[in-house]
């Protein structure tokens, strides 16, 4: 299990580091469309998530699972020795829509139930971190180095997190290394300063432009999420990290544009300009 887990975390920081590389060499850097407190926040994101709440996240689940079903370990063994590929879609769909439930919780309206509005409020202001990049004039852009920057506390409780290593636990191991690397390296590249979307999407040749966006309704595609990551009402759409049919026909929140957004990332009150740490660690359950 853990050289699994290492080799999948490996595996995206490479992936990671590439990307930053690529957007260097096109000059995505330049401009204020990425300042200091971006390479801040991801700092302070890779060292705490790598450190703190990924073994912990290992720990509280099988800890749980021992409690509760001891059992039941390495049981589902013998299912992806047999039916690998269908573990593999089965993983990769039902951890896309746990993740696709969480984060749309996160951007809903407050619920008028009180512990729900309490719940909703912790996932509101983990989650606000992800979509603050940018300096105050307006000109910063989303790139990769955005793709594990969250508030803390935003990756021990999503619900796609525990499944995968329930998953774990139940010895799903490949299912789950290949399933998660698939998942993390898709939303590593949606996160990423691209438009080879926007381009097929544009193109002149009327199959080409229709076929990518029929694709469109199936995956998410870097600029769906840059939408997602705008300062307009789309920033409220495109809520999966890939399969964008849960977003098309089940949250309802499909938005395909044929233009990068305007303006990128909400805007930050004056302790989150100034301080990477506030950004990162501040919580408040007051009413918004």
């Amino acid at each position: 299990m853990d050289l699994a887990s290492d080799g999948y975390t490996n595996l995206s920081l490479a992936c990671i580091v590439f990307y930053i590389i690529y957007e260097w060499a096109k000059g995505a850097f330049k401009d204020g469309k990425k300042t200091g407190k971006d390479w801040q926040m991801l700092g302070i994101a890779v060292t705490w998530i790598t450190l703190v709440e990924k073994p912990l996240l290992i720990f509280c689940t099988f800890t749980v699972c021992m409690a509760l079903m001891p059992e039941h370990l390495g049981v589902l063994a013998w299912l992806e020795e047999q039916y690998l590929i269908p573990c593999i879609i089965g993983f990769v769909m039902i951890d896309e829509l746990l993740h696709g439930w969480a984060h749309n919780f996160a951007h809903e309206r407050t619920p008028k139930n009180r512990w729900l509005a309490k719940l909703q409020r912790w996932y509101k202001v983990t989650h606000r971190t992800h979509h603050l990049h940018g300096g105050a004039d307006n000109r910063g852009e989303l790139g990769v180095s955005q793709t594990i920057v969250v508030g803390w506390g935003w990756a021990i409780t999503l619900p796609n997190y525990w499944f995968g290593y329930i998953c774990l636990y139940l010895g799903l191991v490949e299912a789950w290394a290949i399933g998660t690397a698939i998942k993390s390296l898709w939303g590593i590249h949606t996160h990423a300063n691209l438009d080879y979307d926007l381009k097929l999407l544009n193109h002149k040749n009327p199959l080409i432009a229709k076929t990518m966006y029929a694709l469109c309704h199936l995956l998410t595609f870097p600029t769906q999420h840059h939408q997602h990551h705008s300062r307009s009402r789309n920033s409220a759409c495109n809520m999966q990290n890939m399969l964008a049919i849960y977003d098309w026909l089940l949250w309802k929140k499909l938005a395909i544009e044929f233009e990068r957004p305007v303006i990128y990332g909400w805007r930050k009150n004056d302790k989150e300009e100034d301080s990477s740490l506030y950004r990162y660690f501040y919580r408040s359950f007051k009413k918004a």
